[in-house]
């Protein structure tokens, strides 16, 4: 029951977030009024480009941090320093989520945004435990007989 958090629980929350985030993005650049005379100067494309490229990295962050926390097969294949970064990345974005949340919900008035930021500030609290728990667990799964008991390999 233990790694039923961060081996099922949170990865099936993180790709969620993935897909709620694509159907955002997608959302507000078609389905926004569009404006007549588009800004076609350096600074808007920079800022846009400079978007764009924060919004592939917390959504690489996320999926490499999902795929960590989900396969033992694939975080047994990462460097233990890279599985470090990406799960403590993937924590410290699922905090900022959080904070975010709290706030959008402290300086609202109430409503329904008020419950959506709540139930947003509990998957991404659960998302961040599963991170700690996955960074707590040591390496690839213990190798077991047919009968559940471990291998003469991984005993002491």
């Amino acid at each position: 029951m233990k790694p039923l958090l961060h081996r099922r629980i949170a990865p099936a929350l993180v790709v969620a977030q993935l897909l709620h985030l694509a159907l955002m993005e997608l959302a507000f650049t078609f389905l926004s009024p569009g404006n007549p005379e588009p800004d076609a100067t350096g600074s808007a494309r920079n800022a846009l480009l400079g978007y764009g490229a924060v919004m592939v990295a917390v959504a690489a962050v996320m999926a490499g941090g999902a795929l960590m926390l989900a396969s033992p097969r694939a975080s047994a294949a990462v460097p233990r320093p890279v599985r470090t970064v990406l799960l403590v990345l993937l924590g410290l974005v699922e905090l900022g989520i959080a904070a975010a949340f709290l706030h959008s919900a402290a300086t609202g008035s109430l409503g329904p945004d008020t419950v959506i930021a709540g139930v947003a500030v509990v998957v991404s609290g659960c998302v961040a435990a599963g991170c700690v728990r996955g960074l707590t667990t040591a390496g690839p799964p213990a190798q077991r007989t047919p009968h559940g008991r471990p291998t003469a390999r991984t005993t002491g």
